[in-house]
């Protein structure tokens, strides 16, 4: 039996997220700002979450040195704020056989950022897709099996989007991902 191919399980990660995001529960409010600013135990639930969404609410309140009710409430809490947007794996993405990555900077017809922003994402490769001012419109971030595949990417299917006019292609050579950025 042959491992199951990469991109199967990036789409199948991608549509639980995508399904997470389109029906978030109905109290929950995005905004600028939590109702209440988070204090030290709030930020310390968040970085033991962050670290592993699967802890249970006896072990976390453990970690915390706070009760367990008080954990459970605190966790509701940020869920309602939508400050707990939702719980993901993390794929390494090597191991699945994606070793090559880049940022590519896409210049275009800007009237059009909203369909074009849709393309760049329809395209499996496409992990990632920001709106940015400066000399680029977008930087997406494409991973691939392959320079070949990268190169493939870049210069066929991006560059056939529907207004798409330039793009700047920077090779990660490295990376080392952060765990989510916490308020001090």
């Amino acid at each position: 039996m042959h491992p199951p191919e990469p991109w199967t399980v990036l789409r199948l990660c991608r549509q639980i997220l995508s399904k997470m995001s389109a029906n978030p529960p109905p109290e929950v409010t995005v905004t600028e700002q939590t109702a209440r600013p988070l204090d030290e135990v709030d930020r310390a639930m968040l970085r033991v979450l962050c670290d592993d969404g699967r802890v249970s609410m006896l072990e976390l309140a453990n970690r915390l040195g706070i009760s367990r009710g008080n954990a459970y409430a605190r966790f509701e809490r940020l869920r309602r704020d939508g400050v707990l947007a939702g719980f993901t794996a993390r794929v390494d993405t090597r191991r699945l056989g994606l070793t090559v990555a880049a940022f590519v900077n896409v210049r275009i017809e800007q009237q059009s950022w909203q369909t074009i922003r849709k393309q760049l994402l329809a395209i499996d490769e496409v992990e990632y897709a920001a709106l940015t001012t400066g000399g680029s419109d977008f930087v997406v971030l494409v991973r691939a099996a392959s320079v070949e595949t990268l190169r493939d990417v870049v210069l066929e299917r991006l560059r056939q989007v529907p207004g798409v006019r330039t793009t700047f292609t920077t090779l990660i050579l490295d990376e080392h991902p952060k765990q989510t950025v916490l308020p001090p």
